[in-house]
């Protein structure tokens, strides 16, 4: 999936302060994930906002409960904790229960490695004018090339 900019989307509706998702909502769903992670090589809250978005309009379109999971400040007890969960989870095999969790850069915050490396798929969020490459570069390395599903880039 190659990059796409998100605007914010306005005026009234339930996703009236996250970001209009829809087409890569769909996109996303065209790939086989139950986990899907949102990473960003920056330290901001548009990583929580954005998988919020994701998880709204998720539930929303397929009618079955899409979990947010906000990592963003995890400890290594949190982030064995999570990734233990998560992978139980895989085991029941349940196709309609998706979670997508916010995590922190794992250069800021190493215990973040331990959840990226059980999640299905890893979506990389790009900040214009503030993230840098080499740092995205590093996540892409750590992430692996084929667990990374795709970047976003923020333009707000």
């Amino acid at each position: 999936m190659t990059a796409a900019a998100l605007p914010r989307r306005t005026g009234a509706g339930p996703l009236a302060d996250g970001y209009d998702v829809h087409e890569l909502l769909y996109r996303l769903l065209s790939r086989p994930w139950l986990c899907l992670a949102v990473v960003s090589p920056d330290q901001t809250p548009n990583t929580l906002r954005l998988a919020n978005s994701l998880a709204e309009l998720g539930t929303q379109q397929r009618r079955h409960p899409v979990e947010v999971i906000d990592a963003l400040q995890l400890d290594l007890e949190q982030s064995t904790a999570l990734a233990h969960r998560i992978e139980s989870q895989k085991d029941v095999h349940n196709a309609e229960r998706r979670v997508v969790i916010a995590l922190e850069s794992p250069i800021a915050n190493p215990v973040a490695i331990g959840v990226l490396r059980v999640a299905d798929a890893v979506l990389m969020l790009l900040k214009k004018g503030v993230s840098r490459i080499p740092e995205a570069r590093k996540i892409i390395k750590i992430v692996g090339r084929e667990r990374l599903i795709g970047a976003v880039l923020t333009v707000d």
